[in-house]
């Protein structure tokens, strides 16, 4: 097929766009569009050779470099998909990207105004006259015998009325046609215009963090029309005006009091009183707004509670330990007649939503791997899960119907994976959800916010004209806390990052930025950066090896679990050591530096403690570590040192001599975290941060077990981090902290959901 290229370095046109392939700018009927990175040089090389097919190897090429560790399927498709998105193009019925399967993709928009290269749609041919109409007009003109008579009359009266009423019925039938097709195009054309955001407006400017909650855990956000309710670190309940103004505290009986949904009639909170903040499961309530009275639903003990659209019935879940999977419950708005509806086998519940007519349920269920959105109807049965994404990899975070039911809105988690309790930022979706009297393919999600700035927590008005979302940067500071003036001051100019460690001979240290999860080693002074891995490798928990030619780390791939990788300190390509289907973090070097020991996440299924040897790739497991995590080898590699999960109130030591474990220090409240050895193998730290705002360290003295507070101080703006916060220890004993800069605040987002 002949084919016409594109001189580089001019202005390309096609429909309504136009690229400047120097400086790099979309625009749309003028207007700047937002696209940049591998995106927009996708779009120029298919516009170079418009018509032309680019296979994906070329692509490839083109967008990473050879020595690059990416999943590179996953990025190319990531790119064509985000680009289409920009261009308002679909790969089903594509305008100007069309997919050559197997091969790549091809440019068939017409180019500056030139012709394209789509398929000339059939014309249209002149309707033959209908078959009973020629021979009535061959009855007409011809001759009548003259035997007929009275009767050939009469059935020729007979026949012209018979024509009469077929023309009747096929005007009406033809009228319908008619009024059905116009229908069809009325609801195709406002269905194919795609849901907007018109404008943004902040409602808050406290400055505070908003939907977490004293306890640290990330909340949601609900209106009752004038108002909207959230929660900030000093205030379970809290209310701004909905056209905006200052924010106004809801005092609660506890203060770790989460809410999860609002009543249909808009006076009560559905909320959980929180006692222990690794359970599961804690007693339901209700808050009345009008006077913060609350009041108990009879015996219920769950979480992720959510009202019916009448009010009259309760959804809910508990958590099987047996099972370790979470049921679902239905009760009525009292507490009683609770009665099992399903089982989540595929993990924990987190998040729950009936449908605006009460007929289904749709719930966010949470495993190692990622989250996944299911759906089952009221009475139990037809329970599937829903893929809004044809595969690709994209963590669900929470989620709202429009009041009408004819959208449903998401969130969509910006990192590779969603742990429970922590924000890493995202961006709201819709997809239409209407029935149409004529079929049609399932609806595509649109993406409704981008950019620098998150938007999560998606809560419609009643009116459906407005989205009541949290918005904000998530960022962090590193800071240290002087154990001489007991003051914050900022650690290597205050980067966002988290997770240091120093390597033995205490000239490097590595660390991992925050929330982009990209490994890193400097000097300790921060000179002679350099990046060691690239998205969409998610990096954390990075350790030196003994010599200092290697760091051991967790990456996560999307879609993918834990694993443990090794790099070189000068860099490469890192090297996968670890296998299984079970999560695996926290690898910590053995003195030699042959093998690593490595633990699973600690709200992980079935957590325990394993070490790899590097030289064979043989696995084996620490014997008594069942339900431990956070494996940390002393230097002299004599300890392993681990805490109980999910409680982390234990502080447990494993003699590798004896091969015996003992308990080191014991906590009344959840919230150990953190431990770290001393380098002479005779301390070890742990962190308290049950309060994000108070973090406390101690230190404990392996010969004869003396616990001792090393700092106990305040972070006003608490500490953030991607395992929910990060506190360390620097070289001279000083804790490390992760500051938390993120701001965030209530906006209302004015859209046009068609």
């Amino acid at each position: 097929m002949p084919t016409r290229s594109t001189p580089p370095g001019r202005i390309v046109r096609f429909g309504v766009f136009e690229v400047d392939l120097c400086a790099g700018e979309l625009r749309k009927s003028g207007m700047r569009i937002k696209l940049h990175g591998q995106p927009l040089e996708v779009l120029g090389m298919l516009l170079q050779r418009p018509g032309e097919v680019i296979p994906r190897e070329e692509l490839r090429q083109k967008l990473w470099p050879t020595d690059t560790f990416v999943d590179f399927d996953h990025g190319v498709n990531t790119a064509i998909n985000r680009l289409r998105e920009a261009l308002g193009d679909s790969a089903e019925t594509p305008r100007f990207i069309e997919t050559v399967p197997r091969r790549g993709y091809r440019f068939i928009g017409a180019v500056n105004g030139g012709a394209g290269d789509g398929i000339e749609p059939p014309s249209l041919t002149q309707q033959k006259p209908d078959a009973w109409e020629k021979p009535a007009r061959q009855l007409e003109i011809g001759a009548r015998p003259a035997a007929v008579g009275l009767l050939d009359d009469g059935a020729a009266r007979w026949n012209t009325t018979r024509r009469k009423l077929w023309a009747v019925v096929l005007g009406l039938v033809g009228l319908c046609a008619l009024i059905g097709v116009g229908f069809y195009w009325f609801t195709s054309a406002s269905s194919n215009r795609p849901p907007r955001v018109l404008r943004y407006r902040q409602l808050t400017a406290d400055r505070q963090i908003k939907g977490a909650w004293p306890c640290g855990a990330v909340n949601i956000i609900v209106t009752d029309g004038p108002r909207v309710f959230f929660s900030e670190p000093s205030s379970a309940v809290a209310q701004v005006s909905s056209t905006g103004g200052d924010v106004v505290r809801i005092s609660t009986p506890v203060a770790c009091f989460p809410f999860s949904d609002i009543s249909p009639d808009k006076t009560e909170l559905l909320a959980r009183s929180v006692t222990n903040t690794y359970a599961q499961d804690e007693p339901l309530w209700s808050l009345s707004i009008a006077n913060g009275q609350p009041h108990r639903l009879g015996n219920l003990i769950g979480h992720a509670a959510a009202w019916s659209p009448d009010g009259q019935r309760i959804a809910y879940a508990t958590r099987n330990d047996a099972t370790r999977a979470d049921d679902l419950y239905i009760a009525a708005k009292d507490g009683s007649e609770a009665q099992k509806l399903i089982r989540a086998e595929s993990g924990s519940v987190e998040f729950i939503r009936w449908s605006p007519d009460g007929k289904v349920l749709r719930m966010l269920v949470w495993n190692e791997r990622s989250t996944s959105l299911w759906e089952v109807s009221t009475d139990g049965t037809n329970l599937h899960s829903i893929d809004f994404f044809s595969g690709e990899h994209r963590p669900i975070v929470d989620m709202n119907w429009t009041p009408d039911g004819r959208y449903f809105l998401f969130t969509v988690e910006r990192g590779n994976m969603y742990i429970p309790g922590i924000q890493l930022g995202g961006d709201i979706w819709a997809v239409r959800e209407a029935k149409s009297f004529f079929p049609k393919k399932a609806a595509r999600p649109i993406q409704l916010t981008t950019g620098a700035m998150s938007f999560w927590s998606p809560t419609p008005s009643s009116d459906g004209k407005q989205i009541f979302a949290t918005g904000g940067q998530i960022r962090g500071e590193l800071a240290r806390y002087d154990l001489k003036s007991r003051t914050l001051e900022s650690y290597l100019s205050g980067i966002s990052a988290e997770q240091l460690d120093f390597s033995k001979d205490g000239k490097w240290l590595t660390y991992v930025t925050f929330p982009e999860g990209i490994l890193w080693r400097s000097k300790v002074n921060g000179t002679e950066r350099r990046q060691l891995t690239n998205p969409p490798l998610t990096a954390g928990l990075p350790k030196w090896s003994p010599d200092g030619t290697r760091i051991a780390f967790s990456g996560l791939l999307p879609g993918g679990i834990w694993k443990i990788y090794v790099v070189p300190a000068e860099g490469g390509k890192p090297e996968l050591v670890s296998q299984g289907e079970r999560s695996q973090v926290d690898p910590t070097w053995s003195e030699d530096g042959n093998s690593l020991i490595f633990g699973g996440i600690f709200l992980g299924v079935q957590a325990r403690i394993s070490s790899v040897d590097l030289r064979t790739g043989r696995e084996s497991i620490i014997p008594g570590s069942e339900g431990m995590f956070s494996p940390r080898a002393s230097p002299d590699n004599r300890f392993i040192v681990a805490m109980d999960a999910p409680g982390a109130r234990k502080l447990l030591l494993f003699d590798q001599e004896t091969q015996k474990w003992s308990e080191l220090m014991s906590n009344k409240n959840p919230g150990l975290n953190w431990d770290q050895w001393s380098d002479d193998s005779k301390f070890v730290y742990v962190s308290d941060f049950a309060n994000r705002h108070a973090p406390v360290v101690y230190r404990i003295r392996i010969a004869d077990r003396k616990i001792e507070r090393v700092a106990a101080f305040e972070v006003p703006q608490g500490i953030t981090g991607y395992w929910v916060g990060w506190v360390g220890i620097a070289p001279d004993g000083s804790p490390l902290v992760l500051r938390d800069l993120s701001i965030e605040e209530i906006y209302a987002l004015d859209v046009d959901l068609p």
